[in-house]
């Protein structure tokens, strides 16, 4: 039997629509799991920054850029690098260890550009405040962790499961 050279499209009503459904959810699960952190966090950091450091000084570009952008993107890369480099390779103790040093480098870096971008735009609190930024990493490396929790160990997917049946019935 020779394998085909496409992508076989699984369509309703066909034989293998239930083993799709469960691939599915395994590749759209790191998305939708990096982007609730980076929405939390990011609700957490606009709230700060509009009552301790900026007040509503050119507020709906603070909201585009935590609400929508940074949870887009940051969920989006998380997302997809985590699929391409731990889903369907690692499992267990070794794919939460990898996806806390994926999350640290990556997020990390977001955040370091964040707070170089903010020495401009002084809506974070990076020139007055440099240490609410700095502490962040710590933070982004157990944000990883516990996601990678989450996505690679059998007490995770169960939590998953529990949450994608509550919505669905």
């Amino acid at each position: 039997m020779s394998l085909p050279k496409y992508q076989v499209i699984v369509t309703s009503g066909d034989e293998h629509e239930e083993q799709a459904r469960k691939r599915r959810a395994i590749y759209v699960r790191p998305f939708v799991v990096f982007w609730a952190n980076s929405m939390i966090a990011e609700i957490v950091f606009l709230l700060v920054a509009t009552i301790f450091f900026s007040g509503l000084r050119e507020m709906i570009y603070k909201v585009i850029w935590t609400l929508i952008i940074c949870p887009l993107g940051m969920g989006g890369a998380m997302g997809g690098l985590t699929t391409f480099f731990l889903v369907d390779h690692y499992y267990g103790k070794k794919a939460v260890w990898f996806t806390a040093v994926l999350t640290l480098l990556v997020l990390g870096s977001c955040n370091y550009l964040c707070f170089s971008l903010d020495y401009y735009f002084h809506y974070f609190g990076a020139s007055s405040h440099p240490l609410w930024f700095h502490w962040r990493y710590p933070a982004i490396f157990m944000s990883g962790w516990s996601s990678g929790k989450m996505l690679f160990t059998d007490e995770g997917q169960k939590k998953l499961l529990c949450h994608h049946s509550m919505g669905t019935e």
